[in-house]
């Protein structure tokens, strides 16, 4: 686990014990659920879709061409 410093208000450290302590956690294990329900965490690559394209397809890696070139056609 990533150990995280923050700095918040008096009022909102009150807030803060008084949900953790009705939820029966930690302030920071409370502070990380809320977080969860907040963001979305970042998926493996492995399951990232774009990741299955990867050596899918093939090229000469001798042939001299620019991505440029492959993306927009040869320069006139």
């Amino acid at each position: 686990m990533k150990r995280l410093q923050i700095s918040i208000e008096p009022e909102l450290d009150l807030a803060l014990d008084r949900e953790a302590d009705r939820a029966g956690v930690s302030k920071a294990e409370f502070v990380r659920r809320c977080l969860r329900e907040e963001f979305k965490p970042v998926p493996a690559l492995e399951d990232d879709p774009l990741f299955q394209l990867f050596g899918t397809a093939e090229s000469d890696p001798n042939d001299g061409r620019s991505i440029d070139d492959v993306a927009y056609g040869p320069r006139k």
